[in-house]
């Protein structure tokens, strides 16, 4: 399995959208998928019609004492056209992962990491997480092995980008804890838009982690309203329309996400 956090450092840049839609995308191309909610905030699982109060489902916050298998907490979501082999599920947590700050420190940050240890059926697991470095954020990056981040190209959204990539700087000197930066995703913007290009340049020229440039993605997803409102459906864009020219962005870079993988960190099997 090949664990991806998707990371930024602020809330509203995109994360957990980019996972709800990106993991169906890469089922629909044969892959088997776990989306992990690690978030208290709950809107991964909102979007997939997983309520907060729903007492059928065991969230990530019941698997940290270690008496359930995390295996059968993992929610199916049903994908249409699924790939030969491919597969959705959803490992949901709730607000009640607030209570679990101090327990996660305690443990040294590795419970995450150890529930996932368990799913050995899975290629690719995408991690939505707090965006502030929080324990709970620091619990889901030591699971990674590598990180996407997400962005819309402005200041306030670079500062905090640079803020974990400082963060993962940290940890990989002080904790010898080694992570693989994917690369930077544009959300919600025109391709054509100077910002964004300008950003491109920027990440391509400077050294941005460990002294080496950030890879930026060719896929961006376009704006579209829609996108907001889909998750009341309880489906992501690429299931609620999946001809719009937004899914269709996700589905270009879900293909370029599998050969990023591939290239820098070791293909799913």
């Amino acid at each position: 399995m090949h664990r991806i956090l998707v990371w930024t450092g602020k809330g509203g840049t995109g994360k957990t959208t980019t996972v709800a839609n990106a993991g169906p995308e890469l089922a629909r191309s044969g892959y088997r998928v776990l989306m992990v909610g690690f978030d208290p905030q709950g809107d991964l699982e909102a979007t997939f019609g997983v309520d907060d109060a729903d007492p059928d489902v065991i969230r990530v916050e019941q698997l940290l004492a270690g008496s359930i298998d995390p295996r059968t907490a993992a929610v199916s979501i049903d994908v249409d056209e699924v790939g030969e082999g491919g597969s959705l599920q959803l490992l949901a947590s709730s607000s009640d992962l607030n209570a679990a700050t101090s327990v996660v420190a305690r443990r040294n940050f590795e419970d995450l990491d150890r529930i996932l240890e368990t799913f050995d059926d899975v290629d690719v697991a995408l991690i939505d997480t707090q965006g502030a470095f929080t324990p709970i954020s620091h619990t889901a990056a030591r699971a990674a092995d590598s990180v996407l981040f997400t962005m819309e190209p402005g200041y306030y959204e670079y500062r905090a980008l640079a803020g974990r990539l400082a963060d993962l700087e940290a940890l990989k000197r002080d904790e010898h804890w080694d992570i693989t930066p994917l690369g930077v995703l544009f959300v919600r913007t025109d391709g054509r838009s100077r910002a964004m290009r300008e950003y491109r340049r920027h990440f391509g020229d400077a050294g941005s982690f460990g002294g080496e440039p950030l890879y930026v993605f060719d896929a961006h997803t376009r704006q579209q309203s829609s996108v907001r409102d889909h998750p009341r459906l309880a489906q992501p864009t690429v299931l609620a329309e999946p001809a719009s020219n937004v899914a269709a962005d996700y589905r270009a870079f879900a293909a370029e996400l599998v050969t990023r993988i591939a290239a820098s960190a070791g293909a799913p099997t």
